[in-house]
């Protein structure tokens, strides 16, 4: 991977942490900022697995960001108790499988990219 598109990953992956801080700021401005527009189309989830396996606690924050939501239609990112973890949207649709995994870097992955894609397709 290089080294711009992994500049730009890990402004996406930090989002969550960015908007809590800079209360004015929204998900589309710092998804702008990010330069993820440029590079959608160059970033896939193995890209997103390899950052988020550096620092294992953006997971957490990502959950928090998809508990946080509260309107539809959405993406969401959830882990159970017994270590299983979902990504799915709300309302249920067919355009899309749901992941249903143990591995929490795939999941969480796939989550960032599918909202990544929902906030610049909405912005």
């Amino acid at each position: 991977m290089n080294s711009e598109i992994e500049k730009v990953i890990k402004k996406v992956l930090a989002i969550p942490h960015d908007f809590h801080e800079r209360k004015n700021a929204s998900s589309i401005d710092l998804l702008n900022e990010s330069g993820y527009l440029e590079f959608n189309e160059l970033i896939q989830q193995e890209n997103i697995i390899e950052i988020l396996k550096a620092d294992p606690n953006l997971i957490t924050e990502w959950l928090q960001w998809s508990d946080d939501k509260r309107s539809t239609p959405t993406w969401y990112f959830t882990r159970g108790d017994d270590g299983w973890c979902f990504v799915g949207h709300s309302p249920e649709g067919n355009e899309f499988k749901e992941i249903n995994t143990k591995d929490e870097f795939k999941a969480c992955a796939a989550f960032i990219k599918l909202e990544a894609e929902r906030i610049r397709l909405n912005r």
